[in-house]
């Protein structure tokens, strides 16, 4: 038994921790049900994931990993004391562990009683099972816990309590304690009516007690409940027991009292105790009247796995995940494992690999059964049927099994108990499903395979998850060698990565590619990569044999969808990336972020989608297209429509309030008309705007070239222009480029000026960046004819400011001056400050490199105050960056290094990294000319690890003055 003197932990009732000289409470409920989560999982690591469904289930809250931190954060001070923690929640790369340090768990303590009660002698195992039940307090474990795994957990609980209470019953009678046990017995019947077992016990203890008519009475009532509640009558065995009864058949006499093991004795267990049974040993004494009969010396030993793959490769990090379940001390129940993921993704292949690798460590047998959660041709498996199969494979006559999953599930275990058996199951489609499969005993261990995550299984079974993925790059050639041969596939390797990437790393998917090359050696294997991308890859995978027919393969699991769900995974289809968010999945829908959640949480426990963060989903390309298939035969056109005009939407306007985060005195696009039913992410700071564009920056540039093929130019080129503002802190170059491009193709194309202006004008901008500024200025030039033809002001001012730079680098800094100066009287006309003070600084640039220095100081000035008054701090870094360059003309080396310095500090801050770096090299070269050699290095080698971290060329010069000051030029890592 617990002790109360000293740390405890108890969830066999409330929830509660126990120090030495207190109760332990918490400030927050949600603190104790995450510790109840934990406790029931001590010693294993939960997903991060697990513990989110676990907590919240289909509701989760969008800031659901950080409430997890604070929770454990919390928790892990509510369990520290001022000597020592009483556990400890360690964090892991899978996820959070927690371990007891102080004190025990009556959960631990009540699981170990049973085991070794199981494998004692009816003498011995009394006294080990009442102390287990005495660990129970009140009527309901958990109790206090509200989240939403509690409902699945306690009725595991409940069974497992049930079944020590039945296991106790079973060793008092045959102790011949009949009559001291009625009472408990018959209160154990009034808590569970329909217990055929307990029912049973309690018949038979009155029966050995002399009360024949009182059993009989047991056995009416229990056969009224049964039929008034169910339509059932009780099982054979339950009959049985009646007839006997009333002919008074000696077989129900007590037996005669037992004698004492010396070997065993109770007392309470150890945390780390295992119970091994004795080779053969049977589960402790079940009573005669329950139809047991001692294993006859000549059972089969199953051996019922199918054929492996040959060639099996990959998946070393799984394997080696499953052979630790081999040895886990801390078992003493079955060990139970899921492989979950997508269709076609191995799991089966998997799992028989591995289970016929580790098949002798099982001496007493091997079961499969493939449960059918998704087939095409059949229902799924019911319990029962499964049941039969098993209990058949130990030779069970058909006589001895009993009807309904109940009995039927109390005997298996009975078979299993004391045996070491692996147990397969396959292609589970609900939790529903397994539970009545599972072994109760050590020794046996479970293998399940499903595209449903069985959260429930984890959580109140404490089964260990593994999640399986797609196959790396290396391990899908790693498979075609294994099926073609490495001599093919080496010789052919270009033709291989076309092959890996079409079939998007999906083994099902790969393998049916490996068979039709092995059919044809002589076919090269670019022709086949060829017609997976003229047909596509769902055409060309496609199979009379729906068991290796990818789209067949999909389709079961995308059938068993709820309506709600299967919309949402078909206008997946229409987004043009493998990345989803929650709020995308609304605007393409339509819907309210909420009303998206449980779908979306659908697809991923299906595995029709995969959670790469939280609120964030990746499908895989076949996935994808097999959505974006179903999506054009199902939903019409207009909807569809609609549906990527919102989605367009949703980025242009999550875009732009990103860009306003990080820029907000920049030139403001007017924007189209938002559709009411769009959801715009939340940009609340600058911090978050650069996230979102770092996570979203592929998205934005594919969106463009989804805007452009939908003919849609009013959001190709606002889009385009959106990603602007990030690509000039990040210096993504290439990006922008690409997707000016695309815009100005399609503002040709729909004959839009106003496109074309915006586009050309990014692209002088972006060519100048990157040095080619003969193509900015031609760019430039067609820009503001355009802008002038449509009377854009603003966007003249704003090319001309543009225009400043490519003259200059084109070593014309007079022509620069002339556009400087115009760009200013445009903006002064407009009366737009912003500008203007964009316009000063250019000016002030430009009058010192013509050798205006006290001008070019007096317009730089104007321009900081000005920046200032707007409250721009980018812009007043720009500017100073220009007084450190003036200064620097004019000798006043220490003046300039502090507003070059200024300059740097507060880009950086900004997030405008590729100034920040020209302002260091700035900084560098006015240190070098004070002849501070070990200053000008400092400054240079920042400079050259931003440029090198933005892919920018004047990293080369960066680095070839590093090299004129002496000394190697630092590490920086790749250019990639």
């Amino acid at each position: 038994m617990v002790d109360d003197d000293e740390y405890a932990f108890r969830i066999l009732g409330p929830v509660q921790v126990h120090a030495t000289t207190h109760q332990v409470t918490f400030s927050r409920r949600q603190q104790r049900d995450l510790l109840a989560l934990l406790l029931l999982r001590a010693d294993r690591v939960i997903p991060v994931g697990h513990i989110v469904d676990a907590m919240w289930g289909e509701d989760v809250p969008r800031t659901a990993g950080t409430q997890v931190k604070n929770m454990v954060s919390r928790l892990r001070a509510v369990l520290s004391d001022d000597r020592q923690p009483l556990a400890t929640v360690e964090w892991q790369p899978a996820g959070y562990r927690l371990r007891i340090r102080h004190g025990r768990l009556d959960l631990a303590d009540f699981n170990s009683l049973v085991a070794r009660a199981r494998v004692a002698g009816p003498l011995e195992a009394v006294p080990l099972l009442r102390e287990a039940m005495r660990l129970w307090r009140g009527s309901q474990a958990l109790a206090g816990v509200r989240a939403n795994y509690v409902g699945d957990a306690r009725v595991h609980l409940d069974e497992r309590r049930t079944d020590a209470l039945e296991a106790l019953f079973d060793a008092e009678l045959a102790c011949a304690n009949h009559s001291t046990i009625v009472s408990e017995l018959t209160e154990a019947v009034a808590q569970h009516p329909t217990h055929e077992g307990l029912i049973a016990q309690l018949m038979t203890a009155l029966y050995r007690s002399g009360r024949t008519s009182d059993a009989l009475d047991a056995y009416r009532r229990a056969r009224g409940v049964l039929i008034d509640n169910y339509a059932l009558e009780p099982s054979p065995r339950l009959r049985d027991l009646e007839r006997r009864v009333l002919l008074g058949d000696p077989v129900l006499d007590a037996p005669a009292p037992p004698t004492a093991r010396p070997t065993l004795t109770a007392g309470r267990p150890g945390r780390d105790e295992r119970a091994t049974p004795p080779p053969g040993a049977p589960a402790p004494g079940r009573c005669a009247a329950l139809g047991s009969e001692p294993a006859a010396p000549d059972t089969p030993v199953p051996a019922q796995l199918p054929l492996g793959v040959r060639n099996f490769t990959g998946r070393d990090d799984e394997l080696a995940d499953l052979d630790v379940l081999l040895d886990d001390p801390a078992s003493t129940t079955a060990v139970l494992s899921t492989l979950v993921g997508g269709a076609g993704v191995g799991k089966t292949a998997l799992a028989l690999h591995w289970a016929h690798r580790v098949a002798a460590r099982f001496p007493d047998g091997q079961l499969y059964v493939n449960l059918r959660g998704f087939d095409a041709d059949a229902d799924p498996m019911s319990p029962a049927e499964a049941l039969q199969g098993f209990l058949e494979a130990f030779a069970v006559p058909p006589h001895r099994i009993p009807a309904g999953v109940p009995a039927q599930a109390a005997l298996y275990r009975s078979l299993l108990a004391g045996r070491r058996v692996l147990v397969v199951l396959d292609n589970a489609a609900s939790v529903d499903q397994v539970r009545p499969l599972l072994p109760g005993a050590p020794g046996c261990l479970v293998l399940v395979t499903s595209r449903d995550r069985l959260t429930s299984l984890v959580v109140a079974e404490g089964a260990h998850p593994i999640t399986v993925h797609l196959l790396t790059t290396q391990e899908a050639h790693r498979l075609l060698s294994a099926r073609l041969g490495a001599a093919r596939v080496d010789r052919q390797a270009h033709a291989v990565d076309a092959l890996v990437v079409r079939c998007a790393r999906l083994p099902l998917a790969l393998a049916v590619v490996a068979a039709r090359a092995a059919l044809r050696p002589r076919l090269p294997l670019a022709a086949i990569a060829e017609q997976l991308e003229r047909v596509g890859p769902l055409e060309s995978l496609s199979s009379v044999d729906s068991g290796v027919d990818v789209r067949a393969v999909f389709s079961w699991s995308y059938t068993r969808l709820t309506p709600g769900a299967a919309r949402l995974f078909r206008w997946l289809g229409l987004h043009s990336g493998s990345e989803v968010t929650a709020a995308v999945a609304a605007s393409l829908l339509g819907q309210p972020l909420d009303a998206v959640r449980a779908p979306l949480a659908e697809l991923v426990d299906t595995h029709l989608a995969e959670e790469c963060a939280p609120g964030r989903v990746v499908l895989h390309d076949l996935l994808r297209s097999y959505a974006a298939e179903l999506s054009a035969a199902i939903d019409p056109a207009s909807a569809r429509r609609a549906a990527v005009g919102r989605l367009l939407d949703h980025y242009l306007y999550t875009g732009d309030a990103a860009a306003g985060q990080l820029h907000p005195h920049r030139y403001r696009i007017l924007l189209p008309p938002l559709d009411p039913d769009v959801t715009v992410e939340p940009i609340t700071d600058r911090g978050q705007a650069l996230a979102w564009f770092d996570r979203e920056r592929h998205l934005l540039v594919q969106a463009v070239e989804q805007a452009a093929a939908a003919d849609r130019g009013e959001h190709t080129w606002r889009l385009a222009t959106t990603i602007g503002i990030f690509v000039a802190r990040r210096g993504r170059w290439d990006d922008w480029i690409g997707a000016l491009r695309t815009a100005l193709a399609t503002a040709e194309r729909l004959d839009d000026p106003v496109g074309r202006a915006h586009a050309h004008s990014g692209l002088g901008l972006a060519r100048s960046r990157l040095g080619d500024h003969e193509d900015a200025h031609r760019h430039l030039a067609k820009a503001l004819a355009l802008f002038d033809g449509l009377g854009d002001t603003l966007g003249l001012a704003y090319t001309h400011l543009r225009m400043c730079a490519v003259c200059d680098g084109l070593s014309r800094p007079e022509d620069s001056l002339t556009h400087a100066r115009r760009a200013h009287d445009l903006f002064l006309a407009e009366g737009h400050d912003a500008g203007r003070a964009q316009a000063l600084n250019n000016l002030g640039w430009y009058l010192a490199e013509l050798g205006s220095y006290r001008e070019a100081a007096d317009r730089c000035a104007e321009s900081v105050a000005l920046h200032r008054r707007l409250g721009d701090r980018q812009g007043a870094a720009h500017a100073l960056d220009s007084l450190g360059n003036v200064h620097h003309r004019l000798g006043e080396l220490t003046r300039a290094a502090t507003y070059y310095a200024q300059s740097a500090q507060v880009l950086r801050e900004t997030g405008d990294l590729t100034h920040a770096a020209f302002a260091l090299v700035h900084l560098g070269d006015v240190r070098e000319a004070a002849q501070d050699v070990p200053g000008a290095r400092a400054a240079w080698s920042t400079a050259l690890r931003l440029f090198v971290e933005l892919c920018h060329p004047e990293g080369d010069r960066v680095a070839a003055k590093l090299r004129g000051v002496g000394g190697p030029t630092p590490a920086t890592g790749g250019h990639g």
